[in-house]
């Protein structure tokens, strides 16, 4: 009998299965398990021995003796979850082996841990949110024309700090916390640097004017150099350039150069006579008319003529006058008058004298 049974061993089903040994009347295994719980049955075993039974539910595992017969339900969590089972029975020396394993579920309802949060959350949900996220950063905004926040500030740079605060919100779905970032941020210590009129110029905001031309003034003198027989005419020539200001963005004046040029050219035959006699005839007159009027003769810086004037080597001081100090060398640069007018004037100068003495 032992070896036809061990010949007929049970088949077990998955899940509800129920194992049924031949013959019905022998060592029969009986196992099956749904949300009701994981039935384990047994009959028609060994009265007298120590038979084996063992359930495992969930990770947790239950075992036992029967003598000829074993029945009993034992029951799967009710919490909306899925529960993994396993069980078998059989004799003491192994034989008479009937089991089965498998997954019951999700069966009953959720347990509802967290009042506050909506629909029903089984036990280890988290019922508060986790802390929030704070996210803090530094902005910066430059250009010729800044705005922000509808506020216009001109050319230059603008900085400026945010602060953000991502938040946790409970998702019904996945019956969890997920975090919410935030878009709008928390803006403080707003700082706006205007750029220089230097700066505008070079980031393109304002354009550089045009460069001037350097502004020509030009002034001429001529004198006449009996010594040489020339007329020179000096020309003095100032240039004062245009400069640029980065501080105004302008054209200023800059420092003067001066640049002197002196050009000779021939005088006309005769041109220092003329020019000579035209300035003693006044000087002379003048002597004169002083003379007649009882003045002091004019002093030895006017323009009267004397011996060596008019080409004489010597001359014999006249009574009451003083002989003149300059020498034909201190006297070399002096326009040279002709003889022949010099002459004319002393005459002048002693009739005048003899007239105011008769009279």
């Amino acid at each position: 009998m032992r070896i036809i049974a061990a010949l007929a061993a049970p088949t077990l089903t998955i899940g509800a299965a129920v194992l049924v040994a031949s013959p019905a009347t022998a060592h029969t295994p009986a196992i099956s398990a749904d949300c009701g719980g994981v039935h384990v049955a047994a009959s028609a075993y060994d009265a007298g021995s120590q038979n084996h039974w063992s359930v495992t539910i969930d990770g947790v595992t239950q075992s036992g003796t029967f003598g000829e017969s074993f029945d009993r339900t034992f029951a799967v969590p009710q919490d909306g979850s899925a529960t993994a089972w396993s069980a078998f029975v059989e004799a003491p020396d192994g034989s008479y082996h009937g089991g089965g394993s498998g997954t019951v579920g999700p069966c009953g309802q959720p347990a509802d841990v967290c009042a506050d949060l909506p629909g029903a959350q089984p036990a280890g949900t988290p019922c508060t949110p986790p802390p929030d996220v704070q996210r803090v950063g530094h902005e910066a905004l430059d250009g010729c024309a800044v705005k922000f926040q509808g506020k216009a500030y001109g050319a230059g740079a603008l900085t400026y700090d945010t602060a953000y605060t991502d938040t946790y919100a409970f998702d019904q779905d996945t019956n969890g916390w997920q975090l919410v970032t935030d878009t709008s941020p928390t803006v403080s210590d707003v700082r706006f640097t205007p750029w220089t009129i230097q700066a505008q110029v070079g980031h393109g905001c304002i354009a550089k004017p045009h460069h001037p031309a350097a502004v020509h003034t030009t002034h001429s003198q001529t004198h006449v150099s009996c010594s040489d027989d020339v007329n020179v005419t000096t020309t003095w020539t100032v240039t004062t350039p245009y400069v640029y200001d980065d501080a105004t963005n302008t054209w200023v004046l800059g420092h003067p150069v001066k640049h002197k040029a002196t050009h000779e050219t021939p005088m006309k035959p005769g041109a220092c006579n003329d020019t000579a006699a035209a300035t003693a005839q006044p000087a002379a007159a003048a002597a004169v008319q002083a003379s007649a009027a009882g003045s002091p003769a004019p002093s030895s810086g006017t323009l009267l003529p004397t011996a060596i004037d008019a080409g004489l080597t010597a001359a014999p001081a006249q009574p009451g006058t003083v002989p003149s100090a300059a020498t034909p060398a201190a006297r070399s640069h002096e326009p040279r008058i002709p003889a022949l007018v010099l002459l004319s004037g002393l005459a002048l100068l002693l009739g005048g004298a003899l007239r105011f003495r008769r009279s």
